[in-house]
C-alpha cells in the first residue's frame, strides 16, 4: 500500500500546473513556496510583535445590567450571587475550588447550562460558514467580547485559557444593551482577573489510539501582563482528537425481487495532523481606549484510506478497490477590535478580519462498475483552492436614556475563492489522461456592505426589548473558463428580542429575526463528492437561503443555584431554500428549490444532583423535536427538508468526587431518522446506538493531572437505507436498494494536564 501511496503522490506534483500559485504572485500577496517556511516566519512575527488575543481593559464596566459591588445583588449559593433583576447569574473564582480546574473550559462544565454551550472535542467538518461578522457569534464571551476572528472556534480559547486567570463566570439571560454580541438565548461572559501576579501557563500532553499506532499530541499555553499589555500565547500539535476508523458493511438488492446480489466490506482509517499557532491580547491606553489583537496561524494535513471487499453473490473471486484521499491546507487569520470612548458614554468600536485559506486535494478512485459514477474506473481527482475573507465593521453605540441605548455602524466585507477541479483517468500503463469537466475552473468575488441599527430599551425593570434594522448589499461576479456571470442583491433584515422577567427565577424570550444565509462558494464551482465517487456540478446562479425565524422560549432557574429549564418553540419560514436540483439526467448541483418550512420544539434541563446524595455531580438534558416540508425539484411531491433528524437527544453528565481527587465525564449522543434526496437517489438514515464519550481525571498533585479518554464506546452503529435509480428519480426506474450498516470504532487518549 506504501509504494501505491507514493505512486500517486508522484502523479499529484507531476500533473499540478501550479496554476493558482502562479496566479495569486501576480496580483497579490504570494502563497509561500512551503507550508513550513510560512509557519516560520509568520511564529517570529506572531511571538516578537507583542503578540496580542481578546483580553479587555479591567476598566471596562460590567457588562452584565448589575454591577458586582451593588448591594442589591441575593446571595444564591456560596460563591453564586444574581443581580437585581435576575437577569445575570455570577459565579465567583471562590465557586470552583473545590472542582479540579485547569482551564475554563473545566470551570464552564460546572455552571448549569454551561456544558450545554461549550463545543466537544470531536473533529468537525463542513461547518456552515458564518456570514460577515455581524452582531451573531458565540455564545460565550470573554470579557463581555467575541473573539476577534472566525476560525478562532471558542472551545479551543476556553482550553487554552487557565482557570487560574479567571475572576467570574456570568450567565446572562436574555437580550442586554451593550453586549458585543446578539443573544440567543444564554449568554456566558468569562471574565478575567484585571491583575496577574506574574505571568501562569498550562500544559498538555496526551497519546491518542486511533487504529494501528498511538499519534503524540500536546498544547503549551501562557500568559501574563506587561504594564498595560495583557498577552496570551499556546501552540497546539493535534488536533486532539485527530484519528478515526470506521468499518462499513454494504449489502446491494435487486428492486424487483429483494435478491441480495452483492456484498462490500469497507475500511476507512482517517488521521489528521496540525500544528496551530495562537498569540493574542489587548493593550489599555490612558484616556480608556482599548486595543485587542488575535493572530492565528494553523498547518493541517489529513489523510483518509478506504479500502473495498467486494463479493459477487455466485462469484467465488473477490475485487479490492482504493479510495484514497490526501489533503493539505493552511489557514491563518489576524483580527483586532479598537474601542474609543468618546465622551462620558459613547463608544465606537472598530473591529477587522482577515482570514486565508490556501489549499491542495487529491482522490485516488478505484471503482466497481456496479457503482452508476460519472468518473472512469480508476481516477484521480485533483482540487486546489485559495480562499480569502477581509471584513471592517464599525459601531457607535451611546444611551439615549438611563433605560434606552442605541448602536449605529456599518460593515463591509470582501469573500474570493479561487478554485480549480482537474480529472484525469488512471490508464493501464500509469499515465494520467486528462478529461474535461465542465465549470471546473472558477474565481469567486462577492463584496458587502451592510449598514446596521439596533435600540435597546428597558421598558420596565423587568422587560427589555432590543429591535434592530439592517440593509445590506451585496454583488457577487464568477469568471473562468466556462462561466462568466455578475449578480447583485440587496436586503432588509429587521430583528426583534423581547425579554421578559416573570419573577427571580422565571423568564420568557421571544424573537422574531429576517436571516440571510452564508453561501458556500465552493457550490459555484465543480466539485468532486468523495461519498459518492462523481463529480457534482457547480451552480453559478446560487442564491443565498432567506427566511423568517420565530422563537419562543420559557426559562426557569431552580432554587438555590440547583439547575435551571428551558423550553423553546421554533418556526422557520424559508425562501429559495438550498438543495439539490438537476444539471444534466444524472449530475445534480446544490441549487434554490423554492419554499420551506421547518419547525421544532427544544428541551433542555440543568440540574445538580446534591439533593439526592450526589455532591459535586450536574446532568445536562437536552432534546430536539422538529419537521421539515419543501418540495422536490426533481419529482415535484413534497418532502421533508434533507439532513433534518426528527430526534435529537443528548445528556453531559459529570461528577467531581473530591475526597478520591477523581472527577469523571459521560456523553450521550444520539439522533433518529433523517432524509437524503438527489438526483439518482433517495435515502434514510438512523442512529441504532448512541455515541457515548467518557472522560476519568485523577489529581496527582495541586497542578497535575492525568485523564483518560475513551470515544464511541460501543462501536456507534448507524444505518442507511438508499433507494438508487436508473437516471433521473422521476423517470421512477429503481436500479438497486443499498443497506448500509456503519461503524466507529472505539478510540482512546490519555495524557497529563498541569500548571506553572
Amino acid at each position: 500500500m506504501s509504494g501505491f501511496v507514493e505512486f500517486v503522490k508522484a502523479a499529484i506534483q507531476i500533473s499540478r500546473p501550479g496554476r493558482l500559485e502562479s496566479k495569486r504572485s501576480g496580483d497579490g500577496p504570494q502563497v509561500p513556496a512551503t507550508n513550513q517556511q510560512f509557519i516560520a516566519s509568520l511564529t517570529v512575527g506572531i511571538f516578537c510583535a507583542a503578540p496580542l488575543v481578546s483580553v479587555a481593559d479591567p476598566g471596562d464596566p460590567p457588562t452584565s445590567r448589575s454591577d458586582p459591588v451593588v448591594s442589591s445583588e441575593r446571595a444564591l449559593a456560596a460563591g453564586v450571587w444574581t443581580s437585581a433583576d435576575g437577569a445575570t447569574v455570577t459565579y465567583e473564582a471562590s465557586f470552583f475550588e473545590s472542582y479540579q480546574t485547569v482551564s475554563a473550559a473545566d470551570m464552564l462544565r460546572w455552571v448549569p447550562g454551561g456544558a450545554a454551550l461549550l463545543p466537544d472535542n470531536r473533529r468537525r467538518r463542513n461547518q456552515p460558514e458564518k456570514r460577515g461578522f455581524g452582531s451573531g457569534g458565540d455564545q460565550i464571551l470573554i470579557n463581555g467580547k467575541r473573539i476577534s476572528g472566525k476560525s478562532n472556534d471558542i472551545g479551543s480559547a476556553m482550553q487554552r485559557i487557565q482557570s487560574s486567570i479567571v475572576s467570574r463566570i456570568e450567565v446572562i439571560r436574555g437580550t442586554t444593551a451593550g453586549l458585543d454580541v446578539r443573544s440567543e438565548g444564554t449568554l456566558i461572559n468569562v471574565v478575567l482577573s484585571e491583575e496577574l501576579s506574574g505571568g501562569s501557563g498550562s500544559w498538555q500532553l496526551h497519546s491518542g489510539f486511533y487504529g494501528d499506532s498511538p499519534e503524540y499530541d500536546g498544547l503549551v499555553s501562557y500568559s501574563n501582563t506587561a504594564g498595560k499589555l495583557n498577552y496570551l500565547v499556546s501552540a497546539e500539535l493535534g488536533p486532539y482528537n485527530r484519528g478515526g476508523e470506521e468499518d462499513r458493511f454494504e449489502e446491494f438488492f435487486t428492486p424487483d425481487t429483494n435478491t441480495l446480489f452483492e456484498q462490500r466490506d469497507i475500511n476507512k482509517p482517517e488521521l489528521e495532523q496540525q500544528l496551530v499557532l495562537n498569540s493574542s491580547g489587548g493593550w489599555s491606553f490612558d484616556n480608556g481606549d482599548t486595543l485587542n489583537l488575535n493572530a492565528r496561524i494553523a498547518d493541517k494535513e489529513e489523510q483518509e484510506t478506504e479500502t473495498t471487499v467486494v463479493t459477487i453473490i455466485g462469484d467465488p473471486d473477490t475485487e479490492n478497490l482504493l479510495n484514497l484521499s490526501l489533503e493539505n491546507r493552511l489557514d491563518w487569520e489576524l483580527g483586532g477590535v479598537l474601542e474609543n470612548r468618546i465622551g462620558s458614554n459613547g463608544v465606537l468600536k472598530t473591529r477587522l478580519i482577515y482570514t486565508d485559506k490556501t489549499g491542495d486535494e487529491s482522490e485516488f478512485v478505484s471503482l466497481s462498475s456496479t457503482i452508476p459514477g460519472n468518473v472512469p474506473s480508476e481516477s484521480l481527482v485533483l482540487t486546489d483552492g485559495a480562499a480569502t475573507e477581509s471584513i471592517v465593521r464599525s459601531s457607535y453605540s451611546w444611551p439615549l436614556t438611563g433605560a434606552q441605548n442605541l448602536e449605529l455602524g456599518i460593515e463591509g466585507a470582501k469573500n474570493t475563492l479561487e478554485k480549480e477541479v482537474r480529472l484525469f483517468e488512471v490508464l493501464a500503463d500509469g499515465s494520467l489522461a486528462p478529461i474535461d469537466v465542465f465549470n471546473s475552473d472558477s474565481d469567486v468575488e462577492e463584496n458587502r456592505y451592510e449598514f446596521f441599527s439596533t435600540h435597546f430599551w428597558q421598558m420596565r425593570e423587568n422587560i427589555g426589548l432590543e429591535s434592530a434594522l439592517n440593509f445590506e448589499y451585496s454583488k457577487i461576479e464568477q469568471s473562468g473558463v466556462d462561466v462568466d456571470n455578475a449578480r447583485s442583491f440587496t436586503y432588509i433584515k429587521p430583528r426583534f428580542n423581547l425579554r421578559w422577567d416573570i419573577n427571580d427565577s422565571t423568564q420568557f424570550r421571544g424573537s422574531l429575526e429576517r436571516t440571510i444565509s452564508q453561501l458556500d462558494f465552493g457550490d459555484f464551482v465543480a466539485s468532486f463528492d468523495s461519498e459518492d465517487d462523481q463529480v457534482d456540478a457547480g451552480n453559478p446562479d446560487l442564491e443565498p437561503e432567506k427566511a423568517w425565524e420565530w422563537k419562543f422560549t420559557i426559562e426557569r432557574r431552580l432554587a438555590d443555584d440547583a439547575g435551571v429549564l428551558e423550553a423553546q418553540i421554533y418556526y422557520n419560514d424559508i425562501e429559495d431554500h438550498i438543495d439539490k436540483v438537476a444539471a444534466t439526467d444524472i449530475i445534480s448541483a446544490p441549487g434554490n428549490i423554492g419554499d420551506a418550512t421547518h419547525y421544532g420544539v427544544t428541551l433542555k434541563g440543568s440540574w445538580r444532583l446534591g439533593p439526592i446524595g450526589l455532591e459535586g455531580a450536574v446532568i445536562d438534558l437536552t432534546y430536539n423535536w422538529q419537521d421539515s416540508e419543501t418540495t422536490d425539484p426533481f419529482t415535484g411531491a413534497k418532502r421533508e427538508m434533507s439532513f433534518k433528524p426528527h430526534n435529537r437527544y443528548s445528556v453531559r453528565y459529570r461528577h467531581d468526587i473530591a475526597a478520591w481527587k477523581i472527577n469523571y465525564r459521560i456523553d450521550i449522543d444520539w439522533w433518529g431518522e433523517r432524509e437524503q434526496h438527489d438526483i439518482t437517489f433517495r435515502d434514510v438514515s438512523d442512529s441504532l446506538t448512541p455515541n457515548i464519550n467518557t472522560s476519568i481525571q485523577y489529581r496527582l498533585t495541586d497542578k497535575l493531572l492525568l485523564w483518560f479518554d475513551s470515544r464511541f464506546i460501543i462501536d456507534s452503529h448507524q444505518r442507511r437505507v438508499r433507494e438508487r435509480f436508473s437516471g433521473n428519480i422521476a423517470n421512477n426506474n429503481p436500479l438497486r436498494t443499498e443497506v448500509r450498516d456503519q461503524y466507529r470504532r472505539t478510540e482512546y487518549i490519555v495524557g497529563l494536564r498541569g500548571q506553572f
